[in-house]
């Protein structure tokens, strides 16, 4: 069997009649290209969904195809993303290992261990929030003196124009 055949499709109701391997012609039925898959899928609908009797349409195809362009369509984002994320994770490895070896280097050029290191940054950087903290007490804009004769400069230029 070829992995596409052609199926019978009646023109009035859209009902699938028959398969065949070679595109024939019919004035009651179109003949639609389907992939053996899609075969495999109408048979089993046929066989195993639907009440005894009752015969798939082209319209189960086309759902059929909807599906499963849906579904490539979702693993494609999936893959993509899988991808986006072994990169971050990579350039997150990079990044920790770069900072492994400066934070080595450094802490080798002072002679000192990498813990101690560690140790005199965690408390440089709370001294500096400390600092930070008292230093906020900078005057608002209208105790400023040297604004304040700014503005009035200002307004008396505009008087005498």
């Amino acid at each position: 069997m070829t992995n596409t055949v052609f199926l019978e499709v009646d023109k009035a109701n859209g009902a699938i009649l028959s398969y065949s391997n070679e595109k024939l012609k019919s004035s009651t039925s179109d003949f639609i290209e389907a992939t053996a898959v899609e075969l495999n899928y109408l048979n089993y609908l046929e066989a195993n969904v639907l009440p005894a009797g009752m015969i798939t349409t082209l319209a189960d195809l086309q759902d059929y195809r909807t599906k499963t362009k849906a579904l490539a369509q979702a693993k494609a984002k999936a893959a993509q993303s899988k991808l986006q994320l072994a990169k971050s994770e990579a350039a997150v490895r990079a990044a920790k290992a770069s900072l492994e070896i400066f934070m080595n280097a450094e802490a080798a050029k002072r002679n000192i261990s990498r813990a101690e290191l560690e140790s005199l940054l965690a408390d440089r950087q709370k001294r500096l929030a400390a600092a930070n903290d008292t230093n906020n007490t900078n005057p608002p804009p209208d105790d400023d003196k040297a604004r304040q004769s700014l503005i009035q400069q200002i307004k008396t230029r505009n008087n005498f124009k």
